[in-house]
């Protein structure tokens, strides 16, 4: 028999993470565009954004070339993607050289995944990228990734949005859930077993 689950953050309702996700406006509109294979993974961090965040859309999908609602933004709106390309800035950088951004793109999924994303919408490339300052350190200690610094997508979008806001504070209701989503993983496979399979989280 299915566990039964909460219709907001659609998680089983003894992991229910919604307590601390009221909406909160962006200092700019919040896109994450996400790839298919995350929609119905336990542990799916964009949900957080979109339930925590007022102005966050998340659209689902690999090849947005033809999507009439994207492209209506990246013509109208001064739009940038948060990727670290070589020639990425960073968000203070970007502000001086583009003003504030009305749309910050997110790709949500694995490195492979972002970059497939990416390479499937050649009209992208022609968009500013901004990167985030490289000290960032991620709490998402229970799923194995190629350095500490690689951060889930609700991670990097408060980062980018307190950056561009330059309010160190914002967002934090989005970061509470998250780390209580991970103290409950943590809890429910139980301590010993994330000892042994991810106390190093870098492979």
């Amino acid at each position: 028999m299915a566990r039964a689950k909460c219709p907001r953050c659609e998680r089983p309702l003894q992991f229910c993470i919604c307590s601390n996700l009221q909406p909160e406006p962006a200092c700019c509109e919040l896109l994450i565009l996400q790839h298919p294979d995350e929609v119905r993974h336990p542990l799916n961090t964009a949900r957080i954004a979109k339930l925590g965040i007022q102005n966050c859309t998340v659209l689902i999908g690999e090849d947005f070339t033809d999507h009439a609602q994207l492209n209506h933004l990246i013509e109208h709106k001064k739009v940038c993607l948060l990727f670290p390309d070589d020639q990425a800035l960073l968000p203070s950088e970007h502000q001086k050289n583009h003003g504030q951004p009305d749309v910050c793109i997110v790709l949500d999924g694995t490195w492979r995944k972002a970059r497939k994303i990416l390479h499937l919408n050649p009209h992208f490339h022609a968009l500013p990228f901004i990167s985030l300052p490289e000290q960032q350190q991620s709490s998402y200690r229970i799923r194995k990734v190629p350095g500490p610094s690689a951060l889930s997508t609700i991670e990097a979008a408060v980062c980018l949005l307190r950056e561009l806001s330059g309010n160190p504070q914002v967002h934090q209701n989005c970061l509470d859930s998250f780390n209580a989503m991970i103290e409950r993983q943590i809890e429910a496979m139980g301590r010993e077993v994330y000892e042994k399979n991810y106390r190093n989280r870098s492979n």
